[in-house]
């Protein structure tokens, strides 16, 4: 829970540890609106260093904001850790294009797969006659087999 400190008779929410990441953003912007940008940062980086939220650390939107406010105070261990999670979004975005790739892609893969099946059953058929296709079944294979036999 933040905690409310007042200098020179302006009031100022303190964010603890507990707080989330947006209270922490808009902490700042309310330190620039009453002090310039140089102090808002010195006395944002100070209560950080008091009491900053390593879980925000760990978030790839707020090391982006804080990147734009020329702000750092992350190790590489949470570095890595945001850099991970938002890895696993773009992942994530990938499976959905790969979903409509897979989706319009698996129907032609089959079409073309018969396509060649048929080219290769025509062509194996060519030039096939009646013996062929009494080999097909058990009979024609058993007149088959007692003319090897016979012979």
């Amino acid at each position: 829970m933040a905690i409310q400190v007042e200098v020179d008779n302006r009031s100022f929410l303190i964010p603890e540890a507990t707080d989330p990441c947006d209270f922490w953003t808009s902490y700042f912007k309310e330190l620039k609106r009453e002090v310039d940008q140089d102090n808002a940062k010195m006395l944002w980086l100070l209560t950080w260093k008091s009491t900053g939220s390593a879980t925000c650390t760990t978030s790839p939107n707020f090391n982006k904001w804080m990147l734009k406010n020329n702000l750092d105070v992350s190790n590489m261990a949470t570095r890595s850790i945001a850099d991970i999670s938002e890895i696993g979004g773009n992942l994530f975005g990938l499976g959905k294009n790969l979903t409509k790739v897979l989706f319009i892609g698996i129907p032609i893969v089959l079409v073309v797969v018969l396509i060649v099946f048929l080219v290769m059953l025509r062509n194996t058929t060519k030039n096939a006659d009646i013996t062929d296709l009494t080999q097909l079944t058990p009979i024609g294979r058993l007149g088959h087999t007692a003319k090897l036999l016979s012979k």
